[in-house]
């Protein structure tokens, strides 16, 4: 989920080499239908479309447990070899649905050209629900895009922030 669009995910994607479909939800409509509130998240679909793996918040595919499955799935594991896979840690899904409206709205006016008051809509929708933390990353990279855009994601600084109660 990246409300600036794929072309700032992409190099990210040309860095990592990677070698399979990846999506960048600028709508962030799987976040309305999977219902989450959190980034970064794996899906593994089959080719009839059908949900064979997820894990919603935390699937990083730097770390081991979730290389190997999307090796495994690459290779044609069937869903029960993909049981293992390490369960979310907390409760991701949305409480209020009032803040994606406002993320929505925000979104909207950030696509105009109005940054000033889509950033006022996010806050909002923070306001109805604090740990929406799709909402919150697109504050911070608006806000702060040499944290997100130039080079490694500054994850320590998210987590000073998050600390900060920002």
């Amino acid at each position: 989920m990246d409300a600036q669009g794929p072309e700032k995910a992409r190099p990210y994607l040309e860095l990592a080499q990677a070698t399979f479909q990846c999506a960048v939800d600028a709508d962030n409509v799987l976040g309305e239908v999977f219902n989450f509130k959190a980034i970064p998240n794996g899906v593994f679909i089959d080719e009839e479309g059908i949900i064979r793996y997820i894990r919603l918040g935390g699937f990083d595919i730097r770390k081991p447990e979730f290389a190997r499955l999307a090796q495994l799935w690459a290779q044609g594991a069937s869903p029960e070899e993909l049981v293992d896979a390490p369960p979310s840690d907390r409760d991701l899904s949305i409480k209020h649905p009032e803040a994606l409206v406002s993320f929505r709205r925000g979104l909207e006016l950030y696509r105009r050209g109005e940054t000033e008051g889509a950033l006022v809509e996010w806050r909002q929708g923070m306001a109805l629900e604090p740990d929406n933390y799709v909402i919150r990353k697109q504050i911070w990279a608006v806000e702060h895009p040499e944290r997100f855009y130039d080079g490694d994601i500054d994850t320590d600084w998210q987590r000073v922030q998050r600390e900060l109660g920002q």
